[in-house]
């Protein structure tokens, strides 16, 4: 009897999990600009939402495109943010 494997390697799960990490910081700064008012960033929220939870995990381009994409939006927010300099 075969046994059927994942074809997930362990440095997708890696790369995933790093995707989902910086989504959730990204997720977590919009967060807090719409608290302070920023009502843009509410629509922003809910997209980036949306995107992480569409990207497919067994698609290792998708994430990785999608990880650099999430990175650069997370530096941005870091440093825009109040006291970043």
């Amino acid at each position: 009897m075969a046994v059927e494997q994942s074809m997930w390697r362990v440095n997708d799960i890696v790369a995933y999990d790093v995707m989902r990490e910086l989504s959730a910081s990204v997720q977590a700064r919009l967060i807090d600009r719409v608290r302070h008012g920023d009502e843009s960033a509410r629509t922003e929220l809910l997209e980036v939402r949306r995107i992480t939870l569409a990207v497919d995990g067994y698609d290792r381009p998708a994430v990785d495109a999608f990880t650099q994409q999430i990175q650069a939006r997370d530096t941005e927010l870091a440093q825009a943010a109040p006291g970043a300099h």
